[in-house]
């Protein structure tokens, strides 16, 4: 009995502690298995037979579907759409975003309580009816050109909606608590002492910032940028309803060679790519993460 007493003993050295539900090896995932199994047949499935007719449709196509997605102009197009509306919602997500967060960090519980569920109220409105919102706002006779011309800074309305611009405000809206709130968790781990510290040795408050606490929370904004990049170059209904023809996705390509031309093979070697896209991104991310949070090397 003491044998035992002894091993379950935290205070005597080399005793091995025993944690109550903690188990090895594979006993511990079986719990996850369920949620596997509907998630491969969700998404792997789907993903599978979508890559599958990118080969085989039509008969014999093999890697022609390829040949005309990569080389196609107008598929060029429409992915520079995507690409540049991505990184532009991204960079502006990033600056708001961890502006937001860095308020909520500094603010008292209160206002930090109230900024979180300002953050979150976007989660609970539907993405369709913010994107028709912004049609509101941004439109010849909407409420941003109609306060401009009571107040007599315009003469007429600004061409607002189907534009770059327009595409950019709503996107950047609907993605700005994807980067808020990795960006905030990262800024709630940082040590205060290490601010201290710098501020003792006769670091200016702009310089810890700068070269303290930004590097510190640099993975949670690299965490939201990436996140903010992944979901604006899958986007689809805001770009549509917000910007003009040198705007759209390649998402709306897919959908034409689908729902007007039936074109299988080319929407699932468009697809494919945008797949493999976002997968690159994740490991992209995911190795910055690991070297900020893990300390992960090569």
């Amino acid at each position: 009995m003491a044998g035992v007493l002894t091993t379950l003993d935290p205070t005597v050295p080399g005793a091995a502690v025993r944690r109550p539900g903690h188990r090895r090896g594979l006993g511990g995932a079986l719990p996850a298995v369920p949620l596997l199994v509907v998630l491969g047949l969700l998404f792997v499935v789907p993903v599978a037979v979508v890559v599958g007719r990118s080969f085989t449709y039509p008969d014999g196509a093999t890697l022609a579907n390829y040949r005309t997605a990569l080389t196609d102009p107008v598929a060029r197009q429409f992915a520079w759409n995507t690409v540049r509306t991505a990184l532009v919602v991204s960079v502006a997500s990033c600056l708001l975003g961890y502006t937001y967060a860095y308020a909520m960090y500094r603010a008292g519980r209160t206002v930090r309580v109230l900024l979180l569920f300002c953050a979150l109220l976007p989660f609970w409105t539907s993405l369709l009816v913010r994107s028709y919102a912004w049609t509101v706002l941004l439109r010849d006779r909407g409420v941003l050109n109609e306060l401009l011309l009571q107040l007599g800074v315009i003469d007429a309305p600004l061409p607002l909606l189907r534009t770059s611009l327009a595409v950019t405000l709503g996107m950047t809206q609907i993605l700005l608590p994807f980067v808020i709130l990795p960006v905030y968790a990262a800024m709630t781990r940082f040590p205060p002492d290490l601010a201290l510290a710098a501020r003792s040795l006769g670091a200016s408050r702009r310089r810890v910032f700068w070269e303290v606490f930004l590097p510190a929370t640099m993975p949670g904004l690299v965490a939201g940028a990436v996140l903010a990049f992944i979901l604006a170059v899958g986007y689809y209904i805001t770009p549509v309803l917000l910007g003009g023809p040198g705007d759209q996705p390649i998402a709306v390509l897919i959908e034409n060679a689908v729902q007007q031309r039936g074109d299988w093979g080319t929407a699932g070697a468009l697809s494919t790519l945008v797949v493999v896209l976002v997968l690159a991104l994740l490991a992209l991310g995911w190795r910055f993460l690991a070297k900020g949070l893990l300390g992960a090397r090569r």
